[in-house]
């Protein structure tokens, strides 16, 4: 697969509703690409702590894509099984709560003042683990065929989700999956729902992401997809729209360049959210890991596989 590596970009928009009332973006995300090893990040600070939970999901976004990006970590995703996948998925979830939690020590402020869902995609040519706290939208792309993974089910109240902050969140509500053979993929904030999936079922709206990987692969860069984001109307919310969008494609002498991009802080001059220590608990031991259960109802030979927890 020479000259073969994964192209990203992403964008943020302040929602129409947050405009109206003269509030900021509460969304972020990140992505770093290092040939055939990618991660991106999403999340969406809680509206109801409009301005501090931007802070939340800046940092989270930011603590993922520096700890990915490490080579040690690279190289243990490299070799591991889908089992030891998921661990190291979950100890970036650990490490993005470590941090949220630390700025608010530093600021001063109550955590759940920065509560933030938080979507994080890790992949490679052979295998791709995605998680996920709260109601964000991801979507994959496998032998041409495009699916919603991790839909958060909701229970009778719609408009409620479990943030990263939320009472035994990690344990209890992150939800994990294992793909062999990704091609492509996005993760979304839940602004555009109504736009890229299905309400009622959760399932991608093809062509939609169909379209969007095209623009990626024929060369569109972050600008025009930012463009494109805040030329979308009538999304009935008026949220925040935030994506990363990463597909596989020829990218010739780029193959060994690391490229990284993520939406900016939510203001000037505040203090560095990610501390510069990094993280003292080691990365996960690869082990004898357990078979992980079946993401769908397809045929087994298209080795999807798939873990959700309980919330």
């Amino acid at each position: 697969m020479t000259g073969c590596g994964w192209s990203a970009c992403g964008a943020s928009v302040t929602g129409a509703m947050h405009q109206q009332r003269g509030l900021g973006c509460d969304d972020a995300y990140s992505y770093g690409v290092a040939g055939d090893f990618v991660v991106a990040a999403v999340a969406d600070g809680a509206g109801s702590v409009s301005g501090t939970s931007a802070w939340g999901a800046y940092v989270a976004c930011q603590s993922v894509l520096g700890d990915a990006l490490q080579p040690t970590f690279i190289e243990s995703y490299r070799k591991a099984t889908a089992e030891h996948a998921q661990k190291l998925l979950r100890w970036l979830f650990d490490g993005a709560l470590q941090r949220v939690q630390r700025h608010a020590h530093a600021t001063g402020l109550d955590v759940a003042l920065l509560s933030t869902t938080l979507c994080v995609a890790v992949a490679n040519w052979d295998k791709a683990v995605f998680g996920q706290v709260g109601d964000g939208v991801i979507a994959a792309e496998n032998d041409e065929q495009i699916e919603s993974l991790l839909i958060e089910r909701k229970d009778e109240y719609a408009n409620t989700t479990t943030f990263i902050q939320s009472d035994h969140a990690l344990d209890e509500s992150l939800r994990t999956a294992v793909c062999t053979d990704v091609t492509a993929f996005a993760l979304s904030t839940d602004g555009m729902s109504y736009k890229i999936t299905d309400i009622a079922t959760g399932d991608a709206y093809q062509p939609f992401f169909r379209g969007c990987w095209q623009h990626l692969r024929s060369g569109a860069g972050s600008t025009s997809f930012a463009a494109m984001l805040a030329g979308i109307e009538d999304d009935q919310t008026g949220d925040d729209k935030t994506m990363v969008l990463a597909a596989l494609r020829d990218v010739g002498d780029r193959a060994g360049v690391v490229i990284t991009e993520s939406s900016p802080p939510p203001q000037a001059g505040a203090p560095n959210p990610v501390d510069s220590e990094g993280r003292t608990d080691p990365l996960p031991a690869a082990g004898t890991d357990a078979p992980t259960e079946p993401l769908s109802t397809k045929p087994a030979q298209r080795h999807w596989w798939g873990r959700r927890q309980r919330r």
